[in-house]
């Protein structure tokens, strides 16, 4: 069936808005999106009407149950007449189903009442599970991937005058151009901004690095001051790579192949001459455990490798057999309140 043909499409995004669409209607709906600028602009309507309803006057799960039961049968054949942009503007009690979607469209996790912008922005929220990877289609038309344990926060809709984005963890952007509303993603330390670009933020909390990495376009890097003013530190153009540490308050700029950076969101995981320690800290954040490093002399051992969605055990034995270490899994013991702590791993010296 060709997209464009598809009958049912307005069957399919009420599915897909309420939470009831199953992966591979998604895959359809993603599919007919990007089909036409007019299929873009016809979801995004909808999308809209559905996100500026009212949160303050949220249904319960039944009433919302029984609201899309409206919205099926008058788009059922019954009452053809109306399209599914219609049938919503009478419908106001419709409320946003939070879901998380794996795939290309918008994911959201839940509307986030306590950041509030002083014109009164609502965010939503998307959390990349650990060991998972998420992507998402924001309202401008720009891409984000986020990757393993990353958070990114986005207004419902953004403003006119700056489109500002929130990160934890790490995530890669491709930012619809608009010259006049730069694009901001801003992270513990560092705020990125842009136009119209692609380019990877890595900025966990648990570190005092913050990683740019830029494949088109151009970034300027600012932190702010104490009181809340913008401070550039750097201006960057493709093939460089960024990193500035919050505790030294000193930036490294390098110009490389910065694919390396952003090869997690094809799957892959890529190694040029990284240190033990620097591996063991990225296995650590994808796969969601602890592994500790026994032995000095080992911390120097550096690694070339490329992994396309292996496990952890296959690196870790690809690291066993091209140096001198072995490892070894510890169980775990469940905690007081009978829940188990992240698995362990112990890398050590073998002397062979």
């Amino acid at each position: 069936m060709e997209i464009e043909k598809i009958e049912n499409i307005d069957r399919l995004i009420a599915n897909y808005l309420a939470g009831k669409a199953t992966e591979e209607e998604i895959v359809i709906l993603n599919s007919w999106i990007k089909a036409s600028k007019s299929n873009y602009k016809y979801f995004h309507q909808i999308q809209n009407i559905w996100d500026t309803l009212n949160p303050d006057n949220l249904i319960s799960d039944e009433g919302i149950m029984k609201a899309f039961k409206k919205v099926e049968y008058r788009i059922s054949g019954k009452e053809k007449s109306y399209k599914l942009l219609h049938v919503l503007q009478r419908i106001a009690a419709i409320a946003i189903i939070p879901l998380v979607i794996g795939g290309f469209l918008i994911g959201r996790i839940a509307q986030n009442h306590d950041l509030q912008s002083p014109d009164n922005v609502v965010y939503n929220e998307v959390k990349a599970a650990y060991g998972t990877r998420s992507s998402l289609l924001l309202s401008d038309g720009s891409s984000v991937w986020l990757n393993s344990g990353s958070t990114l926060r986005y207004p419902v809709k953004f403003a006119n005058t700056e489109r500002i984005v929130l990160l934890t963890g790490e995530a890669y952007f491709e930012v619809h151009s608009n010259k006049a509303s730069p694009f901001i993603v801003q992270t513990k330390n560092l705020n990125v901004k842009a136009t119209g670009t692609k380019f990877n933020v890595r900025a966990f909390s648990s570190s005092h690095l913050t990683e740019v990495a830029l494949q088109e376009g151009k970034v300027e890097i600012f932190k702010t001051d104490k009181n809340k003013k913008y401070i550039s530190i750097q201006k960057m153009i493709p093939n460089q790579h960024l990193s500035y540490d919050s505790v030294t308050e000193q930036s490294n700029l390098n110009e490389e192949d910065v694919y390396k950076y952003i090869a997690w969101k094809d799957g892959k995981l890529i190694f040029r001459n990284e240190s033990l320690p620097d591996v063991a800290q990225k296995l650590s954040l994808l796969y969601n455990v602890d592994i500790e490093l026994k032995g000095n002399q080992i911390k120097e051992y550096r690694y070339w490798a490329t992994f396309h969605e292996e496990s952890l055990i296959n690196i870790l034995k690809f690291l066993k057999v091209s140096s001198p270490i072995d490892y070894k899994d510890i169980t775990a013991k469940p905690l007081k309140d009978g829940t188990f702590p992240k698995k362990k791993y112990i890398i050590f010296q073998t002397g062979k």
